[in-house]
């Protein structure tokens, strides 16, 4: 009976341990968000008429990323934000990037850019603004992220992001959420908690 009890205190103890160990371990992939968005070539206050040679191919944009966790930082690899005119890839317009930075504990971290769109196709852009309509900027983000747990950084892991910006006739966008599309590690980590 003695030698029952042990083993039930040994299993019961084994998983309590898997448990703690499995919640230090867990991680929680950084919120992701793109804001104030503005294309002045599709501004109508600015440009009364359609004339594309005078027409600004600036874009600029804000990058918001949230760090969650309060008791994990993260160390991000260079970002770069890739912008397209409409739902897919067919009209690249340019890229961005950000050098790699930490973000710590429970932070959030915004980073502003400008760059000049190419290939834009403004007759398209400004008949889907016109009408209360919307035109559409597809930005991915790509980046490798650690986390740091305790004393030591986990190995990189790929980020990837997609999203899809609503520009109106002032040329402007509200923030959008942006899903993120990270992978299986906090499951694997919870496997591997039970192994361990």
């Amino acid at each position: 009976m003695s030698h029952v009890c042990n083993c039930v205190k040994l299993i019961v103890s084994l998983g309590v341990t898997a448990l703690i160990l499995w919640l230090s371990l867990r991680t929680t992939k950084p919120k992701c968000s793109i804001g104030d968005v503005y294309v002045q070539g599709l501004d109508k206050s600015i440009n009364s008429n359609n004339n594309k040679t005078k027409r600004d191919n600036h874009i600029s944009f804000q990058l918001n990323l949230k760090n969650e966790m309060k008791d994990k930082s993260v160390r991000y690899d260079n970002v770069t934000l890739s912008f397209y005119y409409g739902k897919n890839t067919s009209y690249p317009l340019g890229n961005y990037t950000f050098v790699k930075f930490k973000q710590g504990k429970g932070k959030e971290a915004s980073k502003v850019g400008m760059f000049e769109a190419h290939n834009m196709p403004w007759d398209n852009a400004i008949k889907d603004v016109s009408n209360n309509s919307k035109a559409i900027i597809r930005v991915d983000v790509r980046t490798k992220i650690r986390y740091k747990i305790i004393f030591w950084y986990t190995k990189r892991h790929n980020y990837f992001v997609e999203n899809k910006v609503e520009i109106d006739d002032t040329g402007k966008s509200n923030a959008q959420k942006i899903s993120c599309c990270f992978g299986i590690f906090g499951f694997l980590l919870f496997v591997l908690s039970f192994l361990l």
